[in-house]
């Protein structure tokens, strides 16, 4: 990369003085003791003992009886910690899949074929009698799954009471990091990867394990997601500031770390360094900006701020690609990511996706997704037979270009599959959430390739919003956030025409408004205008208002509080 066109990750997202950290000092007095033993020998850190004039013991005072203590508490807990891994190190060392390896899938696959065929009993997947026809799919998506489970040790490290097994960050934070860990494996990874979530947090935490910088900021993106949930349930300002807090730090860190690789020629082209650069782009999308008042860090910035740091991090990150030989050059997990970052930078400056999706990944999608291979079959047995069928059927869809009715059919049928999983009893392998991407990729850039009038731009952006919170979970973030208050405007010009139209449209969009909108200062805007539109369709209950809902995109879902919750508080 010519010298002109270096990539400075600090130069537009770090924000506020938010210091490194260092390795804390070893205790005083502390020596390594000599070991002549030859068998068993344990090679142990400084600190194992610690040397005192046993005769002068009491003369020394208060300054070695503190040391005393510290070195007592230090090597309990070091050798707790040492015990619990070495319970870990027993199971074989075996390397997990990568989420997105189609040559893992094919041969997962060919060897299930083989098994199922040789022991009929081994099959342990429950299909109902009459989805017999597409058995095999099912299966293919199963045993995805449990090749993806063969590494115990990151599966216990990150489980819960265990204590994790990474290296040391660089970077002090104010509550322990496996708070994080815990967070991304039962939260964050979910609302990334709400298809795939326990494979993908395998795979991504062995690479984490063999990188600082990417352990940073996946660490900052779980504290981030976390302050976001926080701040969208209400919790108080101090218990959103730590989390908050903490993600800045180790964003800080990791961007230094970013500015070292760059600094060497060997790596600035590595997977590995687009990888990290991705994962700060989807660390800047998280945050919210009132997470950022709180610790003080957007003053003067706001929601311009993030769009600065995004559009710094997308660019270089476009120069590394061109020169590590392209998108085609790039492996499919790494491809994912990419885009990805591309899909929520699309969400905050609503502008087509910086980065083309290439025929290699989208042949991928087509050819290796349960999901498209199911295809109609699947939606025509399940249950959900009403979902989205407002869409195609109402006089106003007429007029919908089709283009725009082609990507609404394939949507129906995939919130049709994600929500039917619990009908199949499979995990889906890590494609099917490339088929959501692909979808929301090509309503981000649908403006830019038909005409679009205002009710159908608000109609694309309803649904947009709807994949934001009843799919993926971005509750509380800054793209959410940005893209909510873009719905609003859109509102603001095609209300009067949609109310007169098609009123029960008009309920759908204020309630996906309403529902994404919860925590922010345009929630009171959708809320009124929402019980409005229930009383033109003279909606008397909870009850009476599903089955609406039911036929534009939304299920109802056994444990469902926040769409209760909202609804009891818009009409209590």
């Amino acid at each position: 990369m010519p010298s002109g066109q270096h990539y400075q990750p600090g130069s537009q997202s770090s924000r506020g003085g938010l210091g490194v950290g260092v390795p804390p000092k070893q205790p005083k007095f502390v020596k390594d003791a000599p070991d002549t033993k030859t068998k068993n020998l344990v090679i142990r850190p400084p600190g194992d003992f610690l040397w005192v004039d046993y005769q002068d013991d009491k003369s020394q005072g208060r300054e070695l009886s503190r040391s005393k203590q510290a070195f007592v508490r230090t090597r309990h807990h070091r050798m707790r910690r040492e015990k619990q891994l070495q319970q870990l190190k027993s199971p074989p060392d075996h390397q997990g899949p990568s989420p997105s390896d189609s040559s893992s899938t094919t041969s997962s696959t060919s060897s299930t074929s083989s098994t199922t065929a040789t022991n009929p009993e081994r099959n342990t997947t429950r299909v109902p009698k009459h989805e017999e026809d597409y058995d095999d799919n099912v299966l293919e998506c199963r045993n995805h799954y449990q090749a993806s489970q063969q590494c115990p040790l990151i599966n216990n490290s990150i489980g819960a009471g265990v204590l994790d097994g990474s290296p040391a960050l660089a970077v002090s934070i104010d509550q322990n990091p496996n708070i994080y860990f815990q967070h991304y494996r039962i939260h964050s990874s979910r609302s990334c990867f709400p298809l795939c979530s326990s494979g993908v947090v395998v795979w991504f935490w062995q690479k984490a394990l063999e990188d600082p910088a990417l352990m940073q900021i996946k660490l900052s993106i779980s504290a981030s997601h976390r302050a976001a949930i926080l701040e969208s349930c209400g919790a108080p300002p101090d218990m959103i500031r730590k989390p908050a807090q903490d993600a800045l730090r180790l964003r800080v860190g990791t961007i230094k770390s970013v500015q070292e690789l760059l600094q060497n020629k060997a790596k600035i082209y590595a997977g590995s360094t687009i990888f990290i650069i991705s994962h700060l782009i989807v660390a800047e999308v998280r945050i919210s900006v009132t997470a950022l008042v709180l610790v003080g860090s957007a003053s003067g910035l706001g929601m311009e701020g993030n769009v600065e740091a995004v559009e710094a991090h997308i660019n270089g990150m476009d120069k590394i690609i061109a020169g590590a030989g392209g998108l085609d050059a790039l492996d499919f997990g790494l491809l994912a990511m990419v885009y990805s970052c591309a899909f929520v930078r699309g969400l905050i400056t609503q502008s087509p996706p910086a980065l083309y999706m290439c025929s290699k990944f989208q042949n991928r999608v087509f050819k290796e997704s349960a999901f498209f291979k199911l295809n109609n079959r699947f939606t025509k047995l399940s249950k959900l037979s009403n979902l989205g069928t407002s869409f195609l059927d109402s006089p106003w869809s007429r007029d919908i270009p089709p283009m725009f009715k082609s990507i609404i059919s394939l949507f129906q049928q995939l919130v049709t599959y994600y929500e039917s999983l619990d009908i199949v009893v499979a995990e889906p392998m890590s494609v099917e959430n490339d088929c959501l991407l692909f979808l929301g990729y090509r309503l981000l850039a649908l403006p830019y390739q038909c005409v679009l009038t205002p009710f159908q731009e608000t109609l694309r952006l309803t649904i947009l919003t709807y994949a934001s919170v009843r799919v993926w979970s971005f509750y509380g973030m800054a793209c959410l956030e940005a893209h909510t208050e873009t719905l609003r405007q859109s509102l603001l010009g095609s209300l009067p025409v949609i109310r007169s139209t098609a009123p029960d449209l008009l309920f759908w969009v204020l309630f996906i408004g309403s529902l994404a909108s919860r925590g922010m200062r345009c929630h009171p805007w959708f809320l009124t205008r929402l019980v409005d539109a229930a009383d033109q369709l003279g909606l008397e209950g909870w009850d009476s208002a599903v089955p609406i809902l039911e036929r534009f995109f939304f299920v109802c879902r056994l444990r469902d509080e926040p769409a209760r919750d909202l609804w009891n508080s818009a009409f209590r």
